[in-house]
């Protein structure tokens, strides 16, 4: 490590922890100093890992296994570190935020891996003088002021630990390529960033593409049989075990949260789902966002020179245009910020940053050309195009927290005050309430109560009488719920239920309804 590299490695640590402390004290400010996390999924981890800590392995209800989680590298992760750090809100901050940090560490080294050695790259750097340190340091710090980045840092999901591992991986795959060697190193990470996120499956089948493409085109497939067979079985001594389990509980390989939130398989993809992935694109910088869409024309009219240019940027650009089609037939969910594409976003700004130079290089126009690299500062003006939705996730960081607590935490009080610890409450977002009382849930999403997820498989007038039986075999005494969620079981059923209280929400930026209401049933289950 120079001097330069040194320097920059602390450039990254003071932006990371900048940006830290900056949504802080947005979270602060608009949750009127209460803090929290801005998603009830959180609070879902919380008492998956909580449960996993006590020998409850995978289990929400303690005694009843689940496939309820879509990440349960993290939930183990968050878990184990609970024995170090008790409360679970500074627990999985701290450690979304230093995987968030470890992301951009690594983002520069892998742009400093690629600019080095890519040929089509090396005149124009030596002539522009332009070293590839400094074009790596604001692809890094692209990254580290990305708004939505920085806030899945601070919303203690395992979005910026997934970013990691995907980096990871592919940085040692480039690290392969680069010294014509087939290192296990790859699979190892993108492994782990498979049960980190199942987007990371993605990941690997595209991984295990790239490798065999260029074992074919060097004729040394048969020598590395070996080293591909170790490959897969890291990836299925890692992945597998979890997938079965799901099997096991559910009959589906992955976990009910994929069905839950409308996951299925479509001919067609979703377009109002990319469209509206583009629009965040465009948010996060509008130059990067600009070169997204210019990377697939470049992609398509390169790839015939996959050797001569493309080798060590390939896996990252089938990742990041392949992930939101794949997402667009699959499961097209573009909630809580689209943040099921937030990893893409350090690879977007390499592939950007990338783009840039290979545009210069075209000398379209001389003049441009030269004022450019005359004026090598102006290469990070592109950084400031960030920092208007930068702040803006600052404050979404900061409303979204005061929304969960002015919700789902206001309510988990009200259980605690009102409902006995033996009695059992089916509510439609299980986090907060759930992990705050330890009490024991009807899941109304599904997610934890996959039956639910039978009874919605045609329509719920079809299956209305099933659920309300459900409830009523489990004797639940409260259901908590968004009225519009469950209309046509209110308007049959709801003769049956008290309304008893609720948390209404002024402004909501991130709940799944305005209003979350209790209500009492009348079942008298507990008599029968």
């Amino acid at each position: 490590m120079n001097k330069i590299q040194y320097k920059n490695y602390i450039y990254i640590f003071s932006a990371c922890l900048f940006s830290c402390i900056f949504y802080l004290v947005f979270e602060y400010i608009f949750t009127d100093g209460k803090m929290g996390v801005p998603l009830d999924d959180t609070w879902i981890h919380f008492q998956f890992a909580d449960n996993f800590a006590k020998g409850y392995f995978f289990q929400y209800n303690p005694g009843e296994y689940t496939a309820g989680t879509t990440s349960p590298l993290y939930v183990i992760v968050l878990g184990s570190m609970s024995y170090i750090i008790k409360n679970f809100i500074i627990n999985s901050v701290l450690l979304s935020s230093v995987f968030y940090l470890l992301s951009c560490i690594f983002i520069y080294k892998i742009s400093l891996l690629v600019l080095k050695n890519d040929n089509s790259l090396k005149g124009l750097l030596i002539s522009s003088k332009i070293t590839p340190e400094f074009i790596s340091l604001i692809i890094a710090m692209l990254t580290a002021f990305t708004g939505r980045i920085v806030w899945s840092a601070l919303s203690g999901m395992e979005t910026t630990m997934f970013i990691f591992f995907c980096i990871l991986g592919i940085y040692y795959h480039i690290k392969n390529l680069q010294s014509g060697k087939f290192s296990l190193l790859p699979s190892l990470f993108i492994s782990l960033a498979a049960v980190s996120r199942p987007e990371g499956l993605l990941l690997f089948g595209l991984y295990m593409f790239d490798i065999l493409v260029n074992l074919i085109k060097e004729k040394s497939l048969k020598a590395n049989i070996r080293n591909l067979f170790f490959t897969l079985m890291i990836f299925i001594i890692i992945t597998f075990p979890y997938l079965i389990f799901s099997y096991t509980i559910s009959g589906h390989f992955f976990p009910n949260t994929f069905r839950g939130q409308g996951g299925g398989v479509s001919l067609i993809p979703n377009f109002n789902y990319l469209r509206i992935a583009l629009i965040y694109f465009f948010r996060d910088n509008f130059i990067t966002g600009s070169l997204y869409i210019f990377s697939l024309i470049f992609y398509i009219f390169s790839i015939r020179k996959y050797f001569q240019e493309l080798k060590l940027l390939n896996l990252m650009f089938l990742w990041i245009l392949l992930l939101p089609l794949v997402m667009s037939v699959l499961i097209p969910n573009w909630r809580h910020h689209v943040r099921y594409l937030i990893p893409l976003l350090p690879f977007i700004n390499l592939i950007a940053m990338y783009l840039i130079f290979r545009i210069l290089d075209m000398n379209i126009s001389i003049n441009l050309k030269e004022f450019m690299l005359k004026r090598k500062n102006l290469l990070a003006v592109l950084i400031l195009f960030s920092f208007i939705y930068y702040v803006v996730y600052a404050v979404a960081l900061g409303k979204n927290t005061d929304n969960i607590n002015n919700q789902q935490v206001k309510l988990a009080h009200w259980v605690k005050e009102n409902v006995k610890k033996d009695e059992t409450i089916a509510i439609n977002d299980i986090g907060a309430i759930t992990f705050l009382n330890k009490i024991h849930i009807v899941d109304m999403a599904g997610l934890i109560t996959p039956e639910i997820l039978k009874y919605r498989t045609y329509t719920w007038k079809d299956n209305l009488d099933s659920l309300n039986y459900l409830l009523k075999k489990n004797n639940v005494t409260y259901i908590i719920i968004y009225d519009e969620w469950f209309k046509e079981y209110l308007a049959k059923f709801g003769s049956e239920l008290t309304f008893i209280t609720s948390a209404f929400l002024d402004n909501n930026t991130i709940c799944g309804g305005d209003e979350m209401k209790v209500y009492k049933t009348k079942f008298n289950t507990h008599n029968q």
